[in-house]
């Protein structure tokens, strides 16, 4: 039997077979966590991430909270992109930064004349008037905490972690809803009578790793993987804990018939939450529905069903009026619903008023279109999470000021610190913070979710939500954010020319993208395209167009074209990026990568090069009355293709070169290369198809121009590898002095951080171990002083290799040449003889 990989070979062998760019979406969930730590330990997220890297040549992380505050997370996610510029725990050279990171605000982005191109957002707090039977489980929970607590010295650290987060579990799930709370304290008390007494349980004096890591793997799980990880952390604490005493039994059994009793009805809050969808959602007689919606985000399933439930009763749920957007849904239906919150209110398929979510529904869903309003029906304890689903109103597009509403205990300015009022208060202050946020939340995230924590569990300390800041630690700094960018408006600008430039360059217009696909459906002997009808009203006449029912490997080309919501109803296709936006999801945009126009692209490529079998004629010949054509030209296209000596490709672009032959009927090239492009330009676009006996007279004189023709192709080609000679060149010294300055600023940094730390083994240690240093930091600690040693010692061999790599790629590059295609412009005068 032979030897089987192991796990780590296995993920290898993986990330080498692909061949992808590595795109990162939440690129700060893959920085190590640190608030509750002296150094930073790498999460197994970021563990996973380093090992893949490697295999990856273009890397891009996406991430609107990339510095959390702490130098050692952030510089780890830095070296995970770029290992030549940056090493985790070292500070990050200025030059690197710039020419790796880019921050963006919103507040910063305008349109073409300078308005903001995102809406302000507002926040709403709703008043609730609890009664003495809710507040009463709050006390209640408070008590069994407070029974917990006492049970534990300072010297168990592993026990009071373990006793916090059951607090922080059962409080999260109260302030959520009574159903909630009631699946929360039934585990607990399962699990208790599943194992019966523990008399010989004592408290865990060290944290296990799962607890120090449960915040990171639940920041990243839907609501069905949330509340198994809740569950299992629930069971799991037991055993790092006291056995649970009759007094601590008893106020859990109360908890659990309190929530019995009022998971029947609504509550406070839940009435108040109803009163508001009635008046945003129903004309005041409570007869109509009106246009507006609401998405309403809870943490949990139990609420969400109950909430569903509640809504029924109300008559609120009739008629697809309400949708529930979670993660036990298939990616189709999720994206039905979608659609649906999406659509026009005013449309059949836009009935949906009310969308009662989850957190699954807290990244990359869009539901700005016709909603502006979003309810927290409950507070998420993780900042992150409360951005997340602000983002999912407050995005390009929207057309009103989000407006964001959550709910606070009434007389909350009385209460007394711990009560119900008092905790829910605090809550507030954090999601009006989260809300106003302008700049970097990643930089506090982990300051407000420690400070959450804490309050939640006991710790009745001030604490200035406002100005928060990631917690100073004797012997290591803290703080740093990612700096935005300045000038956004001149930059959008200016990238806009730039891509304006390259499009008119290229001449990818809308009616050359759909010429390829024309000419790619005859090719092919599919049907054409017709001009849609759909809206005419709104648009102008060849900007929709039907696509009729294609065959073979085009059907599946077309199957995005079906409408979602209205079943055997095909979407129009549009060319134009406009005029898609004009109609949203009414309309495809066929860009560059839909599989309509790819494949015509694949077809055509493949055409050229195979023309005879598939019937492409690579000649044409058209009729201009452009003055600057004075008499018969014919010109080629090629496409030129410079390659380095280790295969890289340097340079490719298609260029064209011809000549004059219809007044004397002898060849003379034209010189001029960008005069010939505009006419060649016009004839293609403007022209009209020769005549059969003009092609005929031309089919005649194509023995005499073929290999002056070549020479002229030739010729250009020489010209054009000349003209990069000096630009390869430049090019090949730049590449020289970026790598160069590049490792010289990354020694520059190595060399002073090994020095700050102490030039001794053990020196900075030291001073770590005057405070509470885990062995994961300090085994983290010695891994990065020991890889900032190696990444020192290695650098002068990388930059031999470096610099030997670049002049191998320059040396000696080989020119190719590939005819495509040849054109003959007849000017009308001699047409017409």
């Amino acid at each position: 039997m032979g030897l089987q990989p192991s796990p780590q070979q296995e993920l290898e062998g993986f990330a080498r077979s692909l061949r992808a760019p590595q795109l990162r979406r939440l690129g700060h969930h893959v920085a190590p966590a640190a608030p509750k730590q002296v150094y930073a330990v790498d999460s197994q997220q970021t563990k996973l991430i380093r090992r893949l890297v490697p295999h990856f040549e273009h890397r891009l992380f996406l991430s609107a909270t990339p510095h959390n505050g702490y130098p050692e997370s952030y510089t780890a996610l830095l070296e995970l992109i770029d290992d030549q510029r940056f090493a985790r725990g070292v500070d990050p050279d200025r030059e690197a930064l710039k020419d790796t990171v880019v921050r963006r605000l919103k507040s910063t982005v305008t349109n073409a004349d300078g308005t903001p191109r995102f809406r302000t957002r507002r926040t709403r707090e709703l008043p609730v008037d609890y009664t003495p039977q809710e507040r009463e489980i709050h006390r209640l929970l408070g008590a069994f905490a407070e029974l917990r607590r006492r049970k534990l010295t300072p010297k168990a650290r592993g026990g009071r972690r373990a006793a916090d987060l059951v607090t922080l579990l059962l409080k999260k799930r109260l302030f959520s809803s009574p159903a909630a709370f009631l699946h929360t304290v039934r585990v607990y008390l399962s699990h208790l009578e599943d194992t019966g007494p523990a008399r010989g349980r004592t408290a865990a004096a060290e944290v296990p790793e799962w607890l120090e890591e449960f915040a990171d793997l639940v920041a990243d799980l839907d609501d069905t993987g949330l509340v198994d990880a809740e569950d299992d952390a629930l069971t799991r604490s037991t055993s790092l804990t006291p056995a649970e005493d009759g007094r601590e039994l008893e106020l859990l059994q109360e908890m659990e018939r309190w929530a019995l009793t009022h998971e029947a009805a609504p509550d406070s809050k839940a009435e108040t939450f109803i009163r508001e969808l009635k008046a945003i959602c129903r004309t005041p007689d409570g007869k109509r529905w009106t246009d507006q919606r609401v998405v309403v985000f809870t943490g949990y399933r139990d609420t969400q069903e109950w909430l569903h439930d509640l809504l029924q009763q109300e008559e609120l749920t009739d008629g697809g009026r309400v949708e529930r957007l979670h993660g036990g849904l298939s990616a189709e239906e999720r994206e039905r619903i979608r659609l649906g919150f999406q659509a026009d209110p005013a449309q059949p398929e836009g009935t949906v008023r009310i969308l009662l979510a989850t957190d699954a529904a807290g990244e990359g869903i869009d539901l700005q279109n016709h909603c502006h309003r979003l309810i927290n029906y409950d507070i998420p304890f993780n900042p992150n999470k409360l951005e997340q689903r602000i983002g999912r109103i407050d995005r390009w597009g929207q057309q009103k000021d989000p407006e964001i509403t959550h709910f606070i205990g009434s007389g909350w300015q009385q209460a007394q610190a711990g009560s119900y009022e008092a905790d829910l208060e605090f809550l507030s202050r954090v999601a009006k913070k989260v809300a106003r946020m302008e700049h970097d939340l990643g930089s506090v995230n982990a300051v407000l979710a420690d400070a959450v924590q804490r309050r939640m569990t006991g710790d009745t300390a001030p604490v200035d939500i406002e100005n928060a800041r990631p917690r100073r630690i004797k012997g290591r700094r803290t703080g740093g954010e990612v700096a935005p960018e300045q000038n956004v408006t001149a930059q959008t600008k200016r990238l806009a020319d730039q891509y304006e430039g390259t499009v008119s360059a290229l001449g990818l217009t809308p009616a050359n993208v759909k010429r390829v696909v024309d000419t790619a459906l005859a090719l092919d002997h599919q049907p054409p395209l017709l001009p849609a009808t759909f809206r005419a009203e709104h648009f102008q006449p060849g900007d929709l167009f039907e696509v009729q029912p294609l065959s073979g490997s085009w059907e599946r080309a077309t199957r995005g074209l079906a409408h979602k919501l209205r079943e055997g109803e095909q979407r129009p296709l549009t060319f134009s990026p406009a005029v898609a936006a004009q109609a949203r999801d009414d309309v495809v945009l066929a860009h560059l990568k839909h599989p309509l126009v790819a494949l015509s692209t694949r077809l055509l490529t493949a055409a050229v090069w195979n023309a005879d079998s598939v019937g492409l004629s690579r000649v044409t010949a058209v009729v201009t009355d452009d003055p600057a054509v004075t008499t018969t030209l014919v010109s080629a296209y090629a496409r030129y293709v410079l390659v380095g000596t280790d295969g890289t490709r340097l340079h490719e672009e298609v260029l064209y070169a011809g000549g004059w032959f219809g007044d004397t009927g002898r060849f003379r090239r034209w010189e001029s290369v960008n005069e010939q492009g505009r006419a060649l330009s016009r004839a293609l676009t403007e022209g009209a198809e020769a005549a059969p006996h003009l092609r005929n007279e031309l089919t005649d004189a194509w023995p005499r121009l073929r290999d002056p023709l070549y020479r002229s192709l030739e010729a250009r080609a020489t010209e054009l590898g000349r003209q990069l000679e000096s630009r390869l060149a430049d090019r090949r010294a730049e590449e020289e002095r970026r790598i160069t300055a590049t490792l010289d600023r990354f020694e520059a940094t190595l060399r002073a951080k090994l020095k700050e730390e102490g030039d001794g083994d053990g020196e900075q240690l030291a001073l770590l171990s005057t405070h509470e240093l885990t062995g994961h930091e300090r085994r983290q600690f010695e891994d990065d002083r020991r890889r900032w040693r190696e990444r020192l010692d290695g650098l002068p061999a990388e930059r031999e290799r470096e610099l030997a790599a670049i002049a191998a790629r320059y040396r000696e590059p080989r020119s190719h040449l590939f005819p495509a295609a040849v054109v003959f412009v007849v000017p009308a005068k001699e047409a017409r003889r």
